[in-house]
């Protein structure tokens, strides 16, 4: 039924929708989930996919973001490659430094503040592990991915606790000390490692 009102809204507002690119996305965390009723639009069955990119980030049905971490890890092992060329021309290190937070450092932090402190040891250790080959190929320390996510996601709530108009910004509710905000409580693990319970846990802390 929102699928059809959709439709409608795109229809009666001229907006025509392109159904060779419209995917069908089902989150399901259930270990044997059933098999799911196909979305027939305009006559046209819209393809059943596992994960999709959304500007720049992919996301797959288990919400475990581990498609973009190998994604990620292939875009910068083509920089790094760069870094190693231009070494052996015995630039400077500290311009090897500049280049690397240039063309590396966004590729491994874009869009962090939504799925960094969700992802499984084993892909945090993946990103990780690309800084930690930059930093030997420069020569020079590079900075913990997790402490420039910490530092991302603090200086995002800071913006949402003081805009009124944000979305987000009901969910930072002081407390009547006003110097703490009130935590949302998690039953699942998968929400407490989240945006906001992350967030409202590092402004407190």
């Amino acid at each position: 039924n929102s699928v059809g009102k959709f439709v409608d809204w795109c229809t009666s507002n001229f907006l025509e929708l392109n159904m060779s690119k419209t995917k069908e996305l089902t989150i399901d965390f259930r270990s044997n989930p059933g098999p799911a009723v196909p979305i027939v639009l305009n006559g046209q069955i819209i393809e059943q996919v596992t994960s999709i990119r959304y500007l720049g980030l992919v996301i797959d049905n288990k919400l475990s973001f581990t498609d973009h971490v190998n994604t990620v890890q292939k875009k910068c092992q083509q920089q790094l490659y760069v870094l190693r060329r231009l070494r052996s021309f015995n630039l400077d290190s500290k311009l090897l430094l500049l280049l690397y937070r240039s063309i590396v450092e966004p590729l491994l932090t874009y869009c962090n503040i939504c799925y960094f402190t969700m992802l499984s040891v084993t892909n945090r250790n993946k990103l990780q592990k690309i800084a930690s080959v930059a930093s030997k190929i420069v020569g020079l320390p590079t900075l913990l991915i997790s402490h420039l996510c910490d530092r991302a996601i603090l200086r995002k709530a800071s913006v949402i606790a003081d805009d009124s108009r944000h979305p987000l910004n009901r969910y930072f509710d002081l407390l009547p000390s006003g110097r703490r905000y009130r935590c949302i409580k998690c039953q699942k693990s998968r929400f407490r490692k989240s945006f906001l319970p992350t967030a409202l846990r590092m402004l407190n802390e």
